[in-house]
């Protein structure tokens, strides 16, 4: 499984990466828009805003992605790694048991 992180800390970049590798996951934070930022989105299974640590603009062109391709994505207002890890976690256990939730549907904002 591939998850996109859009946003967080910079410093923080290698402990979201280490709790969704501790989960199995393979995952990839965009701090910045780069090349590899759309295709990168186009080919994962889940995406994770991380709202009060992004531009607008970024989030903006990543939702369209997400909406084009049918990729869930989370926002949240959370940038530790243990929430982050956790939304990720609530978001794929999801995936695998149902069908057409608020979160495939249209993203969903977490509490």
């Amino acid at each position: 499984m591939k998850v996109c992180i859009i946003g967080g800390l910079q410093r923080r970049e290698n402990e979201y990466l280490s709790a969704c590798k501790q989960m199995g996951y393979k995952a990839k934070v965009f701090n910045e828009m780069n090349s590899s930022f759309e295709n990168s989105i186009k080919c994962t299974n889940c995406v994770v805003f991380l709202t009060t640590l992004s531009s607008h603009n970024m989030i903006n062109k990543a939702k369209n992605i997400c909406r084009r391709h049918d990729i869930p994505f989370i926002c949240t207002d959370k940038t530790s790694p243990e929430s982050v890890s956790g939304m990720i976690r609530e978001a794929m256990e999801c995936k695998e048991n149902c069908k057409g939730c608020l979160l495939h549907a249209e993203g969903r904002k977490a509490n």
